[in-house]
């Protein structure tokens, strides 16, 4: 009796399929996400800098420290500038509207920051009145130009269409038009400015001021330009990294060393005019910044938007013999960004786990000599004003520690995004 249901079952589905497959409007409905294409014109962003003491920190990127400065990237929006004299109390003071800014650099009077893919010279000597002085066109190589203009992001509209049965699609991410990926992740009162202060970047910069030179890196090149008149910066040199996908810049000493999607760079920047490629360190795909201290380089892996199957970890590599840097050992991390090295102590950005402070005197027992961790926030970067103070930057806002007990870490101050 069994064997006969069985049989009047399959007889039935297969009659079922069967005409199914005949119909000529068998349709299903399948949700299709469209992506529509932002795009700035060179006419909308070469346009004059702004200035507004009242404008909100919205994104917080970048940070750069000058004398008792804090710079802050607003992404792709501009620069605050802020009070930081008493960092229990840190104050707004000026914004510097840039299109498409995220990196700087401060040298004296005059601030120097990418809009998209020029370079900007500006004068500060007043902070509260900024003015530009000279744009460099075209220095960086940026992805997603097309003839109308540059694509800095995309805006996404869902709906549900109708579909034929025999159509193996069953939905997914359509473009409007055709789309091209776009790289983006990817220095008040007058007085402040000194020629004799020495700026301070975090590990995620792309510029840096050496020997009377700025260097600013794309995402394949070096650029160099002279600094002889700061008001006017001179275009030397551009020295094409041939591996590309680079990321971030870290001089140290009389080296440049240069985080990439596929290794760490060194290069011999003795004539500050011509780097010159010197050693490398290769890696699997990971987005990764560098620092280097002593005779040690400090790399940080990370999966991410462009690097999505990297590891997540530290490397500890012996560069004492700056020709042939060396794996010491790699400690798994949870999604670590940005990070900072003084008087063997690391500051490390772990991303969502938050911040992350480690006794680095062993090189085989970082994990084990970790000193403390502060959770909460998703952390980015991080420069030491000293061994004992600290800027964290993160996804909700920028905090300062005072780390003289680096057990405790004890918060001086909260700027949040608002």
């Amino acid at each position: 009796m069994k064997s006969v249901l069985f049989f009047s079952f399959f007889i039935f589905l297969l009659s079922v399929t069967f005409t199914s497959c005949i119909k000529d409007d068998c349709t299903s409905m399948v949700e299709v996400t469209h992506a529509e294409p932002i795009i700035v014109t060179a006419d909308e962003f070469r346009v004059d800098i702004t200035s507004d003491a009242d404008h909100p920190l919205e994104e917080a990127g970048k940070i750069y420290v000058y004398g008792n400065l804090l710079l802050i990237n607003d992404l792709n929006k501009g620069i605050h500038v802020v009070d930081n004299t008493q960092p229990e109390n840190p104050q707004f003071i000026n914004f510097i509207g840039i299109r498409g800014n995220v990196d700087m650099a401060v040298r004296g009077n005059y601030l120097y920051a990418d809009s998209y893919s020029d370079l900007l010279t500006i004068d500060v000597s007043d902070w509260m009145n900024p003015f530009l002085l000279h744009r460099e066109e075209d220095v960086f190589r940026l992805h997603g130009w097309r003839d109308e203009g540059l694509v800095v992001g995309y805006t996404y509209e869902t709906e549900y269409v109708e579909v034929d049965c025999n159509n193996q699609w069953r939905g997914g991410f359509l473009p409007f038009a055709d789309q091209e990926s776009a790289s983006w992740d990817a220095s008040g009162p007058s007085g402040f400015g000194n020629q004799n202060v020495q700026g301070q970047a975090g590990s995620m910069a792309r510029f840096g001021i050496v020997s009377n030179h700025l260097y600013a890196i794309d995402d394949r090149s070096i650029h160099v330009f002279g600094l002889t008149n700061p008001g006017l910066p001179d275009n030397l040199n551009k020295v094409d990294v041939d591996w590309g996908g680079i990321e971030t810049l870290f001089p140290y000493q009389q080296y440049l060393f240069i985080g990439g999607n596929t290794g760490m760079y060194i290069y011999d920047n003795s004539n500050p005019s011509a780097p010159v490629y010197l050693s490398q360190f290769s890696h699997a795909n990971a987005c990764d910044p560098v620092f280097a201290s002593g005779n040690r380089a400090y790399v940080t892996l990370r999966n991410g938007n462009q690097c999505i199957n990297a590891e997540n970890q530290l490397d500890v590599l012996d560069i004492s013999n700056i020709s042939n840097p060396k794996l010491i050992k790699s400690y798994p991390m949870a999604n670590p960004h940005g990070l900072s090295v003084i008087e063997a102590n690391l500051f490390l950005c772990d991303g969502e786990a938050g911040l992350k402070i480690f006794d680095v005197t062993d090189d085989h027992q970082i994990d084990k000599n970790q000193l403390a961790h502060v959770k909460g926030g998703h952390t980015y970067d991080v420069i030491a004003l000293g061994s004992d103070h600290i800027i964290v930057t993160g996804e909700k806002g920028i905090r300062q520690y005072d780390t003289s007990d680096k057990r405790a870490p004890r918060e001086l101050s909260y700027l949040p995004i608002r």
